[in-house]
C-alpha cells in the first residue's frame, strides 16, 4: 500500500467524503448497545486511524479521541489537525500496540468505545495476527466497552471479481481511485487472500500523477469469523448495516461488526 499511503493529505482527500455518515452509523450502534453510557465525554479508540478524519469528526462532537497508525506519516498529519492536537496519537502496529499506548498516556482499560471502520482489519493477514489484535484491544478497553468492525464477509459460494470507484476534490486537488478485487482462490495457497488492486488518479494544476498498488486482504466468512471471535478475548454483541440498524439476517456486501469487552 506504500503508493496509496505515501501522501495522507491524498488519502484525506478520497476518504473524508461520508466520515460524518460513519460516525452517525457507530454512534447508533453505541447507542443500541450501551443505553444509558453516553456521554460525551467518552474516550473513543481508533486503532489504524490514518489520516484522522473519523477522530476529527468524534472529538467535533465533543468527545475524548485517542488512536494510532503504522504509518509515522499518517499519525503526523492527523496530530496536525486542529481539534486533535491534545489527542493521544502514536504510532504502532495492529498486534502490538497497548505498551505503545501506555507510553502515550493512555491508561489500561480506558477506552470506552473503539471503531475500525472500511475493512482495515482485514490487511492482519492470518487468524494468528487477528487474535493478538483483539487481545491487544482488550487491554485497551473497558469491561463492558464495544468495538465496532467494519468488515466484509466472504461468500465462497459465490466468487467473483468486483470493482469500485472512489473519488474526492479538495481545493484545486481532486483523487480518483478505481479498485479491482480479486476473489480468493479456495483450496489454494491462495485460498483466503482477496487481491485489491489500486489505481490512483491525483490531478492538481501542475499536472496529473498516477499511483498503482497491490496488496491482499485476508477473507472470512460467516463461520471462520464466529469461530475466531469465540477464540478471542472479545465477544460477538451484534451485526449491523453501514448505517447503524440492526442486520437481522440480511446479506450485505459490507457490515459493522460489534465486538464486547465482557464485564
Amino acid at each position: 500500500m506504500t503508493a496509496f499511503y505515501s501522501d495522507p493529505a491524498v488519502y484525506d482527500i478520497l476518504h473524508s467524503p461520508g466520515t460524518a455518515a460513519e460516525v452517525d452509523a457507530h454512534e447508533k450502534v453505541e447507542r443500541a448497545l450501551m443505553p444509558g453510557q453516553l456521554k460525551k465525554s467518552r474516550l473513543w479508540f481508533e486503532p489504524a486511524c490514518g489520516s484522522g478524519r473519523c477522530l476529527k469528526v468524534a472529538a467535533g462532537r465533543g468527545r475524548k479521541v485517542a488512536g494510532f497508525d503504522l504509518d509515522d506519516g499518517m499519525v503526523t498529519y492527523a496530530a496536525g489537525r486542529a481539534n486533535l492536537k491534545r489527542a493521544k496519537l502514536f504510532t504502532a502496529d495492529m498486534t502490538h500496540f497497548a505498551a505503545q499506548a501506555r507510553q502515550a498516556g493512555l491508561a489500561p482499560a480506558s477506552a470506552d468505545f473503539a471503531f475500525q471502520p472500511v475493512n482495515s482489519i482485514r490487511h492482519l493477514g492470518s487468524d494468528k495476527a487477528m487474535l493478538a489484535h483483539l487481545k491487544e484491544m482488550a487491554a485497551i478497553l473497558k469491561p463492558g466497552a464495544l468495538y465496532v468492525v467494519g468488515i466484509s464477509l466472504t461468500n465462497y459460494d459465490w466468487l467473483e471479481p468486483e470493482e469500485d470507484v472512489w473519488t474526492g476534490a479538495r481545493g484545486t486537488c481532486r483523487v480518483h481511485q478505481l479498485v479491482n478485487f480479486l476473489p480468493p482462490e479456495p483450496g489454494s495457497k491462495r485460498g483466503r487472500a482477496e487481491t485489491v488492486l489500486s489505481h490512483l488518479t491525483i490531478t492538481r494544476p501542475r499536472g496529473i500523477e498516477h499511483r498503482d498498488a497491490t496488496y491482499d486482504l485476508r477473507t472470512y466468512d460467516e463461520k471462520q469469523w464466529n469461530a475466531l471471535v469465540k477464540r478471542s478475548p472479545l465477544e460477538r454483541a451484534g451485526s449491523f448495516d453501514a448505517f447503524g440498524d440492526p442486520l437481522e439476517g440480511r446479506i450485505l456486501n459490507y457490515q459493522l461488526e460489534a465486538l464486547l469487552r465482557p464485564v
